[in-house]
């Protein structure tokens, strides 16, 4: 057992703040680190009991962090949830007339993988988006620095208003948002996610 890479990839796993993906640069954080924590080795009883205690110690714990930061298991039906998103996302991206664009919504018990599905098809959406148009917002005027974000993630209580949720919107591109009526909150979410070129909001 490699103990620096062990001690390194422990190191990650406890200082690495959890990214808050409903900000943009949260979102990027997470969308370009996600699945780089390497798990613990596997070791038999005979292996772990060669071990000092204190590489002992070490291996447990990083055990349990590979515990808590398990990978989501494929099911045939979260098979099918990113196959529908998947389609509906590339599908509304393509799409060219301003008519409305269909929405899917995930339903569930808690802790059943929805959010982090429906993250991971938005993530593979992003990267081959990126990927196709090189990293540069295709509508930036030259000489800004416009952000390009294809996907832009918000949460919100159970309870939402129309309000709430534009604002958590405009969070996640640092938008100032007070003292904004209701309809130009609506507006300024409108020409954000346009002039963001976003292409799936979840």
């Amino acid at each position: 057992m490699n103990q620096e890479l062990d001690r390194h990839d422990l190191a990650e796993a406890l200082i690495r703040p959890s990214p808050r993906q409903e900000t943009y640069a949260g979102w990027q954080r997470w969308r370009t680190t996600r699945g780089q924590f390497a798990p613990a080795p596997q070791l038999t009883l005979a292996e772990w009991r060669a071990l000092s205690p204190a590489q002992r110690a070490l291996h447990d714990l990083h055990r349990t962090a590979t515990h808590v930061n398990l990978p989501l298991q494929e099911t045939p039906m979260s098979l099918k949830v990113a196959r529908l998103v998947n389609r509906r996302i590339r599908n509304n991206a393509l799409k060219t007339r301003p008519s409305t664009r269909a929405g899917v919504m995930v339903t569930g018990w808690g802790y059943q993988g929805k959010t982090e599905t429906v993250c991971e098809v938005a993530a593979a959406f992003e990267d081959a988006w990126l990927t196709m148009h090189n990293y540069v917002h295709p509508g930036a005027v030259d000489g800004t620095r416009d952000l390009h974000a294809p996907v832009a993630y918000v949460q919100t209580p159970v309870t939402a208003k129309p309000k709430s949720t534009c604002q958590s919107i405009l969070g996640f591109f640092g938008a100032e948002t007070r003292r904004l009526t209701l309809p130009q909150l609506i507006r300024q979410v409108a020409d954000s996610l346009d002039d963001h070129v976003t292409k799936a909001l979840i």
